[in-house]
């Protein structure tokens, strides 16, 4: 049930990456049950909180005057108590001189007492969707056990057509249906496709069905998996972002690199298991009670993290390392 207009009103702001947003989920979700809460949101990632019944209104943000513009007349009308600034580049600051507001926090480090903008301290123990259910509280939420855990709101028809996309393309029911992200944003972040390619294959021969999951632009890396399996495997390539998350949650597990995708995973409740490196599960891994995380110490010592151009730390992962989680996850006999 949309919550009622009567109610105080809060802005919240998400404008970044996919992850990003899924983990602002949580705190969103946490706000809408006091508050009537709008949001700016990147404009590729709106799907993401379309269907989110504890939202009022979701409005398109892009780091451009023009879009700052639009912005400011489309809520030049609504005053708010709080904004709230769960994730977003420092351009967002060019915006909230044109915004109606009585005060505002973040976790960006930006203390700006002309826009009444506080800066709250970053807590680097904890999981970043814990970091922004701290913003939430800060507005007035109260925080319920289950907002520790990211969400994705689908129709049962998108489920539906997402079935029906997956039998099209091969896979049927009845065996286990298994996807592997191979891309990410950062080379530091993706094990070697080849490494993909074989356990696909390893899956493969324990009656698994194996697709890929990723953009366009990563197809050479389907390509290489394939060829070191042996084997052509399903593909789901530049899926839009709801069909996305609705064949993610017809499957019975994720193999991710840390990516968008694992996160969304995670917000369609699918089990995942998270590959990581140099970056910490910690702060921004899988947690729910299905969830796994196959990691190895970083080799540098501080880790050279977005500064990094040789994966290094990735392939020290194992191939028996992710055969084996695997086959727990899915209670299979390897």
């Amino acid at each position: 049930m949309r919550p009622l207009m009567s109610r105080p009103r809060v802005l919240a702001a998400c404008t970044t990456a996919i992850g990003d947003t899924m983990f602002c989920s949580p705190a969103l979700i946490a706000m809408g049950r006091r508050f009537d809460v709008d949001v700016l949101v990147h404009q590729k990632r709106r799907p993401l909180l379309r269907e989110n019944p504890y939202l009022n209104q979701v409005f398109p943000y892009r780091n451009n005057p023009l879009s700052r513009t639009y912005l400011a007349a489309a809520l030049a009308g609504r005053r708010y108590e709080s904004l709230v600034v769960l994730h977003a580049n420092d351009d967002l600051i060019r915006l909230m001189p044109r915004l109606r507001y009585q005060r505002a926090v973040n976790i960006q480090g930006w203390d700006r007492p002309d826009l009444n903008l506080l800066a709250l301290p970053r807590n680097p123990k904890v999981h970043s969707v814990d970091e922004r259910l701290v913003l939430a509280q800060w507005a007035g939420a109260e925080i319920q056990p289950q907002d520790r855990f990211m969400r994705m709101f689908l129709r049962p028809r998108e489920s539906e057509f997402a079935e029906k996309w997956l039998r099209k393309q091969g896979m049927r029911t009845g065996s286990p249906r298994v996807g592997l992200v191979l891309g990410a944003s950062a080379s530091y972040r993706r094990w070697p496709a080849e490494r993909f390619g074989r356990v696909a294959a390893a899956l493969h021969r324990l009656g698994m069905q194996v697709i890929y999951i990723g953009d366009s632009h990563e197809k050479d890396l389907a390509r290489r998996a394939d060829e070191a399996a042996g084997h052509v495997f399903f593909k789901g390539y530049n899926l839009g972002l709801r069909l996305l998350g609705s064949v993610l949650s017809r499957l019975d597990l994720v193999i991710s690199n840390d990516t968008g995708p694992l996160h969304l995973g995670q917000a369609v409740q699918t089990p995942v298991l998270g590959l990581f490196g140099p970056t910490d599960p910690v702060k921004v891994g899988p947690r729910g009670p299905r969830d796994r995380v196959v990691k190895v110490p970083a080799t540098c010592d501080p880790c050279l993290d977005k500064g990094c151009r040789n994966p290094f730390c990735m392939e020290q992962l194992s191939e028996d390392m992710v055969i084996q989680a695997t086959t727990e996850m899915l209670e299979l006999e390897p």
